[in-house]
């Protein structure tokens, strides 16, 4: 386990790993607590090496399991002899355990609460993710376009059948993700969701883990089943169909799911400065 200033050093310099991940992970700002005010990002100089063994924890959302891989890859590839531990218990679990120390960094797809923020918890934002909607690969109603209103509508039960969007008659199987996904819960932003409760209908199957291979598993099985995913999880994947939205797919400019996830590394680093960690990590 870390030392506090061991703590700081490894996490500190894994935030300025992400200055090396692709661009639609970057930092859009950073904002320190007022403790960690005299350590900025040009006061922080990147070792050149750190102590063989180093070891740091990585929990958080699903939703940010391209961004966790992406860091884990460039900093085990800059100090070869370390190892970043990925998990993916969900927001709440890695915060809970950010808190008790048993985590260096969490990694959540939601705004820090109030209470959380009070724990001394530092919320770094790095991006916006769009949320695919999908079908399966064989389902006959991958060329089917949705707008944000019906998929609203095909959530809450509303629309039980893909003749109702112009499609072949069938009925309608929503593949949703656990009530505690990030996700999920940032459909509630939208004013379409706002209009009526917010709870799926009786043509639901919820998958138990926050998981994309897990609700394309699902798909997979059910020739109406419809789910969703953060977008940039599915691009490039084989067993699944992106539908498009408004006759757009989420790596146009204009898909409408435009107010979508924004994803945060969070690091207990007000808890865990000690008074003699210098502006700069030492070589």
């Amino acid at each position: 386990m870390f030392k506090p200033k061991e703590a700081f050093l490894a996490s500190g310099i894994l935030f300025l790993t992400l200055g090396t991940v692709p661009p639609q992970f970057r930092f859009t700002s950073l904002r320190l607590s007022p403790v960690l005010a005299q350590v900025s990002p040009e006061e922080f100089e990147v070792p050149e090496s750190v102590p063989r063994g180093t070891t740091v924890r990585l929990d958080g959302s699903s939703s940010m399991a391209k961004v966790n891989q992406a860091l884990k890859e460039r900093f085990e590839r800059q100090y070869p002899n370390s190892d970043v531990q990925l998990n993916a218990a969900g927001s709440t679990a890695a915060l809970k355990a950010l808190v008790n120390e048993e985590i260096d960094l969490a990694a959540i797809g939601r705004p820090l609460t109030a209470v959380e923020k009070a724990q001394g918890l530092v919320q770094i934002p790095l991006s916006r993710q769009k949320i695919a909607i999908l079908v399966g690969p064989n389902s006959p109603y991958r060329d089917i376009d949705i707008t944000f209103e019906q998929f609203s509508r095909i959530f809450r039960g509303e629309i039980t059948d893909w003749s109702e969007l112009g499609g072949e008659p069938g009925p309608i199987q929503l593949i949703d993700r656990p009530e505690y996904s990030d996700t999920r819960r940032a459909f509630q932003r939208y004013d379409v969701f706002k209009a009526a409760p917010f709870r799926t209908g009786a043509n639901t199957t919820q998958v138990e883990r926050d998981s994309t291979d897990a609700v394309i598993a699902e798909l997979g099985k059910n020739a109406g089943g419809i789910g969703y995913a953060i977008a940039d999880q599915v691009f490039d994947r084989q067993d699944v169909k992106i539908i498009p939205m408004h006759k757009v797919f989420p790596d146009d400019e204009r898909y409408p799911f435009s107010q979508s996830l924004e994803c945060n590394l969070v690091s207990l680093l007000s808890f865990r400065l000690h008074p003699d960690v210098n502006k700069r990590a030492p070589t």
